[in-house]
């Protein structure tokens, strides 16, 4: 964790007026990259803007559970994306989602994904996702969905960048494996 995102955290904590004044630095500095991620998931400015206050006052409520294991970044997104999540599911706005054709490259040979709906293969990519470590799941994230290179999950994650292709490369081989495990059993309902 950065000394900035430190001194946001303890003084947040803390309470008070400079509380006030650290939240809105944090929101500034975060707030665009977390509109970013939150927006290529729901694809719609208003929902995300109302997304984005509830990230918000999550952050606010939960910031002194943070424990500084992780960057503050990787905190933030986690948060993010699982309102994110939550708010798709509220909504039933899955269907409008256009999924990224190199999902179907998970699975070798991805017949059993041909005549799926699209909510159907979101709720299974979900499913999958969930059940990874949360490592590998925020770099799967970062590298799949938010394009960022290794580079940049490096500085997000402060982790080398062969652990995170390594992490990435076991993550969409657990992906794949839970796609097929899943596809082959009973038809989708």
């Amino acid at each position: 964790m950065t000394e900035r995102d430190h001194k946001w955290r303890d003084t947040i904590q803390k309470g008070g007026g400079k509380a006030e004044k650290a939240f809105q630095d944090l929101t500034k500095f975060y707030g665009p990259k977390l509109y970013t991620q939150v927006y290529k998931m729901v694809k719609n400015d208003s929902y995300t803007k109302d997304i984005l206050q509830e990230i918000f006052i999550k952050i606010w409520l939960n910031i002194g559970k943070f424990e500084g294991k992780s960057s503050l970044y990787s905190w933030l997104y986690r948060i993010a994306h699982n309102e994110a999540l939550s708010f798709l599911n509220k909504e039933k706005r899955k269907s409008s989602i256009s999924l990224d054709q190199n999902i179907i490259e998970l699975i070798p040979g991805s017949k059993e994904l041909q005549g799926k709906g699209t909510d159907e293969i979101l709720s299974l990519l979900n499913q999958a996702i969930a059940n990874l470590p949360e490592k590998q799941a925020l770099v799967f994230e970062l590298k799949y969905f938010q394009n960022l290179s290794y580079k940049e999950i490096q500085e997000i994650t402060k982790t080398s960048q062969g652990s995170l292709k390594a992490s990435f490369h076991i993550a969409k081989e657990k992906i794949s494996n839970f796609l097929i495990l899943k596809l082959n059993q009973s038809p989708l309902v």
